[in-house]
């Protein structure tokens, strides 16, 4: 029997949520069986509670056993499922001990004799106490029947993803691709983690390629899982990213009921045709920002602008805004020139367009902003490639992690001793 609950106000938070209650007793009512298996309901709840000192709501009782007798046995105008919604039983908004007793009492043997559709029992009410940290677990048996207990789960579910998952769902497949990003960064494995940021998942039939022979799981409605990425992260899906990346989203699609999904494939995204409105010509005859930077006015839209100039991402953006400021704070003498994305032929390679070239005291500087695909072993190699390009120039490179654009402040300060140190030491 529970012990008496202590007063609200002595009560930690409830760690399961009204949410995922009201979801369990969906759930309990969805299986149109009575919640107290093959006892009678006064049975049932005095393995909980102690009927004779919970108050009545009938006048003509003294207390809750009386309430139920008269009206879930001689007159029955009480609903089956009264008890989910009974403020008396604390099943809604009271402590978890009580609701964790209350469903280990459900599946107990005594009150569900059926093992398989205890077993069931739990496994559905496991997906609901999952997002919360909590899972029933079998502590000990009883004739051979296991006896379940509430457990702390290792770590809480991603967000929940309603079923089914269909082929065609973008939303829910976005969700399963942030889960595996979790695990994967739980394992260590960054690189995977981090490319993975930048993928988009699809759903597809393997278009009969695959033909089921016996004894395989391969059927001929199977499916396989298709990363989309952009071409120049293409080199970087090497067998040791997608091996984890595979192990992980084939475990997330089980247990979301889509063991058809057999295999995983990466596939780089078709160039996207540029956006044309019914006024492009009127658009065409507007003057376009001034500096060069040819791969993003060649997109169109999407391309964050300032001061008449185009920048190749929002970071950038950033970088330009803070080396803004370095200017207007430097002495007239000491002025710098800010060229974002212009081209440049280099000797012995092809036309490169950086990030910025900052100029001042007869000397440049070339700023890279690197973005998460700028960290794979083959993006390195050619950051390094670039960089000796320059060097050969008699120019050195800087270069910015993304992350730091969310600090302008701290960027602010950094660019400033950068650009003391390349531009303006003593000559």
């Amino acid at each position: 029997m529970l012990a008496p609950v202590p007063p609200a106000e002595h009560n930690p938070q409830p760690q399961i949520s009204a949410i995922t209650r009201r979801d369990i007793f969906d759930q309990l009512r969805s299986t149109r069986e009575p919640w107290h298996g093959r006892l009678d309901e006064i049975t049932f709840l005095e393995g909980l509670y102690n009927l004779d000192t919970l108050p009545s709501d009938d006048s003509r009782y003294t207390s809750a056993r009386g309430d139920i007798a008269q009206h879930r046995i001689n007159n029955l105008d009480w609903d089956d499922d009264w008890i989910f919604e009974d403020p008396r039983l604390q099943l809604l908004h009271g402590p978890d001990e009580v609701l964790f007793a209350f469903l280990a009492r459900l599946v107990h043997p005594e009150v569900q004799p059926d093992t398989d559709r205890a077993t069931r029992t739990v496994d559905a009410l496991n997906r609901l106490l999952a997002p919360d940290g909590w899972a029933l677990r079998a502590r000990e048996f009883l004739s051979g029947r296991p006896i379940y207990r509430p457990a702390r789960t290792e770590r809480i579910a991603g967000p929940v993803i309603p079923l089914p998952l269909l082929d065609e769902d973008a939303s829910k497949l976005d969700l399963v691709l942030g889960q595996v990003h979790y695990l994967l960064d739980e394992e260590g494995h960054s690189l995977a983690r981090d490319l993975l940021r930048e993928a988009t998942l699809t759903l597809r039939r393997d278009g009969g390629f695959y033909h089921p022979t016996p004894g395989d799981n391969w059927r001929s409605n199977t499916y396989e899982a298709v990363l989309i990425i952009g071409p120049t992260l293409a080199a970087e899906f090497t067998p040791a990213v997608l091996d984890p990346i595979w192990e992980h989203l084939r475990g997330v699609l089980r247990q979301l009921g889509r063991e058809d999904v057999m295999s995983l494939v990466v596939e780089e995204a078709r160039p996207q045709l540029p956006p044309v409105s019914q006024d492009w010509r009127q658009l065409a005859a507007t003057p376009a920002p001034s500096n060069q930077a040819r791969r993003e006015r060649k997109a169109g839209e999407g391309y964050p602008t300032m001061d008449e100039l185009v920048f190749g991402s929002r970071a950038e953006l950033v970088v330009y805004q803070v080396l803004t400021e370095i200017q207007r704070d430097s002495q007239p003498k000491q002025s710098i020139a800010i060229l974002p994305l212009p081209s440049a032929k280099l000797r012995d390679t092809s036309v490169r367009s950086p990030d910025f070239v900052v100029i001042g005291n007869g000397r440049a500087v070339v700023i890279e902003v690197d973005g998460p695909h700028h960290y794979g072993v083959t993006r390195k190699a050619d950051d390094e490639d670039r960089d000796r390009h320059w060097m050969r120039c008699g120019t050195s490179t800087i270069r910015i992690a993304h992350q730091h654009t969310e600090d302008p402040v701290t960027l602010k300060e950094r660019l400033r001793e950068d650009l003391q140190r390349t531009l303006l030491p003593p000559r």
